[in-house]
């Protein structure tokens, strides 16, 4: 186990703490002969590092996609993921081409006539010209072919290194380098004579071979026996320590608190921007048949950080309800909260034995894991792995053994494998560098070769958990795919991060987040600079090591390609230990008599707090429904904003302190001692902070309790956990219904005549009566239905365009033709928006008022005239089990639907689309050729029929959106032969073009 290291001032770097037994980490250890032990973890050590070096070098299985198709089968949908085949050839005949009317397209491989709202795909076209074939593809014109007399057949043949045309086998036009057509499909406006065969791009569907598996196999048995070895080692030469602390399994009552806050925060908590990214990713594992992203770049596997998905699709498979996909982070919440208390402060001093202690620790986690721990991300498995990576260095170098280097070098190596960020579980290393050198010079029993076998083997078998079925080849294309696509950030972009932390209105600056970051480093620079003056029982040592691989972790940021503040997150193991250090440190006693001290505290303290409550208490997404406390504006007393208040009263207590210290010493010599020392009465600056953190715990966890009170009949997380506890499990699906048909809604007219100048206004992929936003017009009074006179439904119109300076859209609600209330539309997007409007008391009529200036041009904006949304439920619109596409920023809130299948080398054409709020665009990377999409092709093929929907106890929310795919025309749908083969791991059939982004050829 690891006791309190020793707290007296230290002689020499690294003699602060010791050994449970009483040795000090510069204790002699005995060079006793362990030859069978040493040889052992040498041999296995370099067995473990050859099987990891051959483990993505294996050879995988791959299956093999083919299609095929004639004319004679009609318009067929072939989308293709990645968007172009290995290999594709189309054959004709010249007596097809010869009697083929000039411009009629024997083939193309992109609908001739695609949705205009969809981003284009560039295929293959051949179309008869007067007896010649010309050969488009990719948006390249190839040339055209004369074609001889008599009968002959022509193919076209497009691979990864040439496009050919060929007349009866023999090359007559070739086209170096890759200009391989997209494919949506087969189309073609000849009736027969045209056929074509293809091979899907399947590079990343493949499983893992029987050799592959018995790499692995030999590589961790390797491992453990390498482990198990040094484990001998160290028992020849060391004394025996107890592996846990004495009554670890006790629980105790700050144990039951935490615990308690966890479940409530479980219940209660926030999502996490990218939940819904994660739930999408997980949940087309099954289908994928691996770990592909589901939403762009191409589908290509998250390898090499994928593992910890691999956990959450097992997961997934007892129910993808957002609670139950949200325990694995509460489980790893209690994990961390464990070895931050059992393991980590107790290593830190003596200080650890006071009873105000356990609770400050608590404090500390509370405020890293409440902005941070809980959904789906990997932060809190790297907050996990970087804890225990501390607590294994720590014990190798309190107990002088190798095992523990070792097992930590295991878990750093893992940790490594969740996520980019994971990267920072080797800091504990880099911090404790000089101790662990001085412990392996010590190890005069274990030679240098087989030590650094072992030591090398130990973060090496993180392979096995990168590419578990993978190939080498495969996840180098999966890497530069997603380099090519872009979306990431240059290391000295790293400022972007914390610019984001500083951003108002934003949940990535929002006052918890700020709390936990800018606290943690005020403590990490309070508590290097504390040290050597005012110990307070902190254990040199352990402290020094513990800070200096926080802010190490900090600088290890800067290689996330992303630079989003979640990611501070990784830190919340290391953050919360170094926040109880920085209060510790910062509550000691002889700060009093350093008046000086006491105040530069003062003023951290007082500059950190302004900036943390000048943050709004916002979530993403669902977070932000119905306005959590102060979610909107700065928080405030009073209506003064807190910033101000703080910065107030803290600028004043510096002041005062700084006064009076200067007034005692203007006294001259002899006067100060303890007339100079800080009042009593005065708090430390770390009581100050832990009454700021309580503060902005409280405003986190109780402004969503109060929304969870206050909604309880409405939609939100802790309404999702108790439906799902009482069996329904469906989410934000039960709370929802669409509007199926608008035009059934169309309120009838009270008095007048029908509206004049009507023309067709799109509503989402239908048409309403409505008007254009130009000259005067006002429509007839319309009557209100009883659920809009009662305000359980609004009054609903669709705008389409953008009003333009000087134009006036209003809707009048009228009690009968008398005005009650005008209210401002604007109309923003060329995309179809409703206004929601709900009608004010004692209105029963309703009318639009337009007075916007004439111009030659089109007019700026369309409305349609209003209706009563008529509703059914989501439920029986799409029952349980129904397929659709299931967009990312919405996918985590509907665990009754099921995604849409990605099957290998292709993707499907679903009949529904889940989508976020119209105002969320997010979701377009799914649907983008130039992004990766995965359902780019698909979209060429249908055009889209939208469909709103409504919330339960909140009618004017936009929640979310439906979207019925319907068919462009009469589609056959190709069904390919597929056959398996094994391939190397190097083995790779070119590259996987994204379009718009790579060149051609």
């Amino acid at each position: 186990m690891l006791s309190p290291a020793r707290t007296d001032p230290p002689s020499g770097p690294g003699s602060s703490q010791g050994p449970h037994r009483g040795g000090s980490d510069g204790a002699a250890t005995p060079a006793s002969p362990a030859r069978g032990p040493r040889t052992a973890a040498g041999l296995l050590g370099l067995l473990t590092v050859l099987a990891a070096v051959a483990f993505p070098l294996a050879p995988v299985q791959q299956p093999v996609v083919a299609y095929s198709w004639t004319a004679t089968d009609g318009p067929t949908a072939i989308p293709l993921l990645p968007y172009q085949p290995v290999e594709l050839t189309a054959r004709t005949t010249c007596a097809t081409v010869r009697d083929a009317p000039a411009g009629q397209v024997l083939l193309s491989t992109v609908p001739l006539r695609a949705d205009p709202a969809a981003e284009p795909l560039q295929g293959l076209r051949l179309t008869a010209e007067d007896g010649r074939l010309r050969v488009a593809s990719t948006g390249v014109d190839l040339g055209a072919v004369e074609v001889p007399a008599g009968g002959c057949e022509l193919s076209v043949v497009s691979g990864t290194a040439r496009t050919s045309v060929l007349v009866d086998g023999t090359p007559v036009l070739v086209r170096e380098g890759d200009v391989r057509p997209n494919v949506a499909g087969a189309f073609s406006e000849a009736a027969a004579g045209v056929d074509v065969a293809l091979q899907a791009d399947t590079r990343f569907a493949t499983t893992i071979s029987p050799l592959k598996t018995a790499i692995g196999v030999v590589g961790v048995l390797a491992l453990l026996g390498a482990l198990l070895a040094l484990r001998a080692a160290d028992r020849a030469v060391t004394p025996a320590v107890r592996l846990l602390p004495r009554r670890w399994w006790r629980p105790r009552p700050v144990d039951a608190a935490v615990t308690a806050g966890l479940a409530l925060w479980w219940a209660v908590g926030a999502v996490t921007v990218d939940d819904g990214f994660i739930a999408g990713i997980v949940r087309s594992a099954g289908s994928n048949g691996f770990i592909g992203n589901a939403y762009r770049w191409l589908n290509a596997p998250e390898a090499p950080f994928s593992w910890f998905y691999a956990l959450y699709q097992a997961w997934s498979l007892v129910s993808t309800s957002a609670p139950w996909m949200r325990v694995p982070s509460t489980v790893l919440g209690l994990l961390t909260w464990w070895l931050l208390s059992r393991l980590v402060v107790p290593r830190l001093g003596r200080f650890a034995t006071r009873p105000s202690t356990p609770w400050l620790a608590a404090l500390a986690f509370a405020t890293w894991w409440v902005p941070f721990g809980l959904g789906l991300r990997p932060e809190p498995w790297v907050a996990v792995g970087a804890l225990a990576v501390f607590v294994a260095v720590e014990r190798a170098v309190a107990t002088s053994r190798v095992l523990p280097l070792a097992v930590g070098l295991v878990l750093a190596g893992a940790t490594t494998a969740v996520t980019p960020g994971g990267l920072l579980a080797f800091t504990p290393f880099v911090a404790a560098a000089l101790p662990l050198l001085r412990l392996l010079r010590r190890r005069r029993d274990l030679h240098v070769l087989p030590l650094v076998a072992a030591l090398v083997a130990a973060p090496a078998a993180a392979m096995f958990l990168m590419v578990p079925d993978q190939s080498l080849a495969g996840m180098l294309e999966a890497v530069r795919v997603r380099a090519v696509i872009g979306g990431g950030e240059p290391w000295y972009a790293e400022f972007e991060r914390y610019a984001h932390l500083l951003e108002p209105e934003s949940f990535q600056g929002a006052i918890g987040r700020r709390a936990a970051v800018l606290v943690t480093l005020l403590a990490a620079a309070g508590v290097l600079w504390a040290l050597p003056r005012a110990r307070a029982g902190i254990a040199a040592g352990p402290a020094r090591r513990l800070v200096v691989g926080l802010l190490l972790s900090v600088a290890t940021l800067t290689l996330s390609p992303t630079k989003w503040t979640q990611h501070f997150g990784d830190l919340g193991g290391y953050g919360a230990a170094v926040l109880v250090l920085g209060a510790v440190a910062w509550s000691a006693a002889p700060l009093r008599g350093a008046p000086r001290t006491l105040a530069a505290g003062w003023a951290g303290a007082t500059a950190v707090a302004a900036v943390v409550v000048a943050g709004y208490n916002t979530w993403p997404t669902v977070g932000a429904w119905f306005d959590p406390t102060f979610s909107t504006v700065v928080p405030q007393l009073a209506g003064v904003p807190a910033p101000t208040i703080v910065l107030v009263l803290g600028g004043a207590v510096v002041a005062g302190l700084l006064g009076r210290w200067a007034w005692h010493r203007a006294s001259g010599p002899g006067h100060g001692g303890a007339d100079t020392a800080a009042p009593r009465r005065l708090p430390a600056p770390a009581t100050i902070v832990a009454v700021l953190l309580v503060g902005v715990l409280v405003l986190q966890v109780g402004g969503l309790v109060r929304v969870a009170v206050a909604h309880r009949d409405s939609y939100t997380l802790a309404a999702d956990t108790a439906a799902t506890i009482a069996g329904e499990r469906c989410g934000l699906q039960a709370r929802l219904s669409a509007e199926t048909d608008p035009a059934a809604g169309l309120l009838p007219i009270a008095t007048g005549d029908p509206t004049r100048h009507v023309l067709p206004v799109d509503v989402g992929g239908r048409t309403l009566p409505g008007l254009a936003v130009a000259g005067r017009t006002t429509t007839p009074w319309f009557v209100l239905d009883a659920e809009q006179r009662s305000q359980a439904l609004p009054v609903v119109v669709t705008t389409s365009g953008s009003t333009r300076p000087g134009d006036a859209l209003l809707l009048e609600f009228g009690d009968g033709d008398r005005v009650l209330e005008q209210r401002r539309l604007d109309a923003v997007s060329d995309v179809p928006r409703d206004v929601r409007e709900l009608a004010p008391p004692g209105a029963d009529t309703v009318r639009l008022t337009i007075d916007a200036p004439v111009s030659g041009g089109r007019p700026g904006a369309v409305v349609s005239l209003p209706r009563v949304p008529r509703l059914t439920p989501m439920s029986q619109v799409l029952p349980a089990g129904s397929t659709a596409i299931l967009d990312w920023p919405v996918a985590f809130l509907f665990p009754c639907l099921t995604p849409a299948p990605l099957p290998p080398g292709s993707a499907p054409l679903p009949a529904w689309r889940v989508g976020p709020p119209a105002e969320d665009t997010a979701a377009g990377i799914t649907y983008r050729p130039r992004t990766g999409g995965p359902f780019a092709a698909p979209r060429q093929l249908i055009t889209e029929r939208r469909m709103a929907t409504y919330l339960t106890g909140d009618p004017l929310r936009d929640a979310a959106q439906l979207y019925r795919w319907i068919p462009i025309g009469p589609l056959a749908v190709a069904r390919p032969t597929t056959t398996d083969r094994t391939v190397a791991g190097w083995h790779r059939d070119g590259h996987a073009r994204v379009p718009e982004v790579e060149g051609v050829g």
